[in-house]
């Protein structure tokens, strides 16, 4: 079986669809597939050995011009204006990324169909990539996507962002969609990487657990590390790295901070770097503060980790927070309550609270047990 992989792409900072390609990737190739990926070399773009990587065009945010987009787009991030911005739904999401402006679909689409003919795939595994879904339609070759209970049409969508894929689907003689999300119901196979606690999706979806599994230390230990990721369009760089170094300087807590916007530095028991290996230190964690997102919450409950979420006005991150707080394995940080003196108070709050220690432990349990969609390949 050939495999092709293709996440999503976008020129800001977000790592999700990324890691779970290159996870997706090694573990297909692993499980005896032949595999390949079609990744554009943004700024989340990481090269996987031994797996060859077919060309596919980076989108400009709204569909800019590329030299005005690669201008304005690092200041508007720098200045945080995008953290402004409210995002009730996915496809707003496509549409701010630029995966929804019509002259990128038509060049995407023919990127990852070139990939698809000359790499022979039986398989398209879109990570969240619309581009991929509809290539694969039109290959006639099998689709597996993954999908999340927020990103669902039903779930919250805006019709009126589907003009230009409308207008390319009338095009190549597919079927309109009233908004961007419905096309995920195209998939074969739809794969959550979650469980049902914290999506609660009805039939038709494979619960995954996640893509890595995580052997959880029975035995307690001090853990005396705070990790911080937000990624972007929540709180600034500047603002976390000042917010939480003012919190926690001096404090009993190794801090570690990541963000590709910072200097990497030292400062007494604040640590910054570009990125850290989340896993290993995850293990000596009593506190993950990150922005919400699918992977940041799986990775802290696989570790057993209580989490501060700060979702900002993304619709994704906000029904994450509300997932974790109702499993009381953390709790929500509105935009407006990053400030060192909250953020010091919340983070005890919850290092102290056994319950939500050992609800995070049993939720990490949970994502452990599940296999993810490699393993049923059936060769």
């Amino acid at each position: 079986m050939r495999i092709l992989v293709v996440p999503m792409s976008a020129m800001a900072e977000t790592s999700g669809p990324v890691s779970r390609c290159c996870k997706l990737a090694k573990g297909y190739k692993e499980a005896g597939a032949q595999v390949a990926t079609c990744m554009a070399e943004d700024v989340n773009f990481r090269p996987l050995t031994g797996i060859t990587n077919y060309f596919l065009d980076i989108p400009m945010p709204l569909g800019l011009p590329e030299p005005i987009a690669t201008k304005s787009f690092p200041v508007a991030q720098k200045l945080g204006i995008t953290s402004h911005k409210a995002v009730p739904s996915f496809d707003e999401v496509l549409h701010l990324t630029g995966n929804l402006d019509y002259k990128y679909i038509v060049k995407s689409v023919s990127d990852i169909r070139r990939a698809i003919v000359e790499f022979k795939a039986d398989v398209v595994y879109s990570e969240f990539n619309i581009s991929a879904i509809i290539a694969s339609k039109l290959e006639n070759v099998k689709l597996f996507a993954t999908v999340s209970y927020p990103t669902q049409h039903s779930y919250a969508h805006s019709a009126k962002l589907a003009h230009g894929l409308n207008r390319f689907l009338q095009e190549v003689g597919l079927p309109q969609v009233e908004s961007a999300l419905m096309l995920f119901d195209w998939a074969d196979e739809r794969y959550c990487f979650s469980i049902k606690e914290l999506e609660p999706f009805g039939e038709g979806v494979k619960f995954c657990g996640a893509l890595k599994k995580v052997h959880m230390d029975v035995h307690e230990r001090e853990r005396n590390k705070i990790l911080v990721y937000m990624g972007n369009g929540t709180i600034t760089a500047k603002k976390m790295k000042d917010e939480i170094s003012e919190a926690f300087r001096g404090s009993p807590y190794d801090v570690y901070i990541a963000s590709s916007y910072l200097k990497e530095e030292t400062d007494g028991n604040i640590w910054i770097a570009h990125r850290w290996e989340f896993d290993e230190l995850l293990d000596d964690a009593c506190l993950f503060i990150n922005h919400g997102g699918q992977n940041s919450i799986v990775d802290g409950l696989q570790h057993g980790v209580p989490q501060i979420v700060v979702p900002g006005k993304v619709f994704e991150r906000r029904f994450n927070a509300e997932s974790l707080v109702k499993n009381n394995a953390g709790i929500r940080l509105e935009q407006d309550e990053f400030c060192a003196e909250v953020i010091r108070e919340k983070a005890k709050k919850v290092i102290v609270s056994d319950k939500m220690r050992e609800s995070a432990r049993e939720l990490g349990r949970k994502l452990n047990s599940l296999q993810a969609p490699y393993i049923h390949l059936n060769l």
